[in-house]
């Protein structure tokens, strides 16, 4: 009976000695973001860029392994404390740190990055495209930013800011809409001069304040307005040729539309609106995808 006794206390101490018929849990290691782990954002005051979201990945436990991401804040989006299930992710190896790369929602990018944040109108041209925000014109090539200048310095004797632009490729004029005066230019010695016979007032049959200019594809001239109207319009006779619903005519057109492409042979352009750029099909008359963010698109 005593050496029953003896030998039960043994195994009891050694199982307490090296922990046998324990609970055992191993605690990963504090999780960290943005800033703490050296991660910067892409953009320091915009709701744009990444966030990359660890998680640690522990080895085998005897409990169910979770860990908790703390509640965070990017350009004003909170991301609540929520429990993750990170059994995918167990290994028998040593821990290792994986992550999880998350394109936050955005619009823009602040003007002092090189991208406007929004544009109020857009054009191509004979050699570059311009796309114009408040007093600045940018010029784009192969839909890359390579030029930023004031309104007054690119287009002289002009406005100071512009709700419409667009290029006449076969009369060579790119005209500038501000409020409802149209302005054109010829390019002389690789420079923009306003012609003699503007500016001009849109005629009263015009009905709107225009917010966009775009060339259709079949080389109609349109002036359109965020309440949904539109009117065919000649810059050089000054006339109207045709209002009506712009849905009934330019279907399933993004709102607040603020110019357009050329079009190219398979009859796709790329539709610019205040912010984002939509590729639209003129055969299926719709976008073709979701929109980019103008400084994704521009890589800027």
């Amino acid at each position: 009976m005593k050496i029953l006794l003896f030998l039960t206390l043994f195994l009891v101490g050694t199982d307490a000695l090296f922990g046998f018929g324990e609970s055992k849990t191993t605690q990963g290691p504090k999780i960290s973001l943005g800033r703490e782990i050296g991660i910067p954002h892409t953009d320091e005051d915009s709701d744009t860029g990444e966030i990359v979201i660890p998680f640690n990945d522990p080895s085998t436990t005897t409990r169910k392994p979770t860990t908790t991401v703390p509640r965070i804040n990017v350009g004003g989006i909170g991301m609540g404390r929520s429990t993750v299930d990170v059994r995918g992710f167990t290994s028998t190896m040593n821990p290792r740190f994986t992550a999880a790369t998350k394109r936050l929602p955005s619009s823009d990018r602040h003007p002092s990055s090189g991208c406007p944040n929004r544009i109020d109108a857009y054009t191509f041209g004979p050699e570059y495209d311009y796309a114009f925000y408040e007093s600045n014109v940018y010029k784009l090539s192969n839909n890359r930013i390579v030029d930023r200048s004031s309104l007054d310095e690119e287009f002289p004797d002009g406005p100071h800011q512009v709700n419409g632009a667009l290029y006449d490729s076969e009369r060579e004029i790119l005209w500038l809409v501000a409020e409802r005066s149209v302005y054109g230019y010829k390019q002389a010695s690789g420079a923009w001069k306003l012609q003699s016979v503007f500016p001009k007032e849109l005629p009263s049959s015009v009905g709107f304040t225009p917010d966009a200019a775009i060339r259709w594809h079949n080389k109609h001239q349109v002036l359109l307005s965020n309440g949904g109207k539109f009117a065919l319009y000649d810059e050089y006779w000054n006339k109207s040729l045709m209002t009506g619903r712009t849905d009934s005519y330019f279907e399933n057109l993004p709102d607040r539309v603020r110019g357009i492409s050329t079009w190219n042979s398979q009859g796709n352009a790329n539709v610019f609106t205040q912010s984002l750029v939509f590729v639209y099909n003129s055969e299926a008359k719709k976008v073709t995808g979701d929109g980019v963010p103008l400084g994704d698109f521009w890589r800027c």
